[in-house]
């Protein structure tokens, strides 16, 4: 893993507990924690994602979110998710998601401030499929 000055987000609150790092091969190189709070499950890393606007973000931190169940991992709900988001202190931050069918909600979080609340030009130019009532939303990867 990357020694960068960054750290991955970490839970706030209490009942969290610390997993093995995920593998080189699932964080793409990047520090990466795996977090544990019941079923939930959470990947949080900070990257530097290559967006096709090409427009300059700098790292951003990224919180990936499933729950895991005797059947394997399944998709959390927007409430569970949002929740997430608040036990790491991500207000702001952007979902994005690119798998049909996906398990895993991502959110980024640019570590600037100052570019908090720009969305990526994906969401106008991608059309949006929309799963679970609404619930769940990717879009094609140009």
């Amino acid at each position: 893993m990357n020694n960068t000055i960054i750290k991955p987000k970490k839970p706030r609150g209490e009942g969290w507990v610390r997993l093995v790092p995920p593998p080189a091969w699932v964080s793409l190189g990047y520090d990466c924690d795996a977090w544990q709070y019941k079923d939930i499950c959470v990947f949080s890393a900070v990257e530097v994602a290559k967006d096709a606007d090409n427009i300059e973000r700098g790292p951003e931190y990224h919180i990936s979110i499933s729950l895991h169940t005797q059947h394997g991992p399944v998709r959390c709900d927007s409430n569970t998710a949002k929740w997430v988001i608040d036990q790491f202190d991500c207000d702001g931050a952007e979902e994005d998601n690119h798998v049909p069918n996906g398990v895993v909600r991502n959110f980024w979080l640019p570590v600037n401030q100052n570019l908090i609340g720009m969305e990526c030009t994906c969401k106008d130019k991608e059309p949006a499929i929309k799963e679970n009532k609404g619930d769940y939303i990717w879009r094609h990867a140009e």
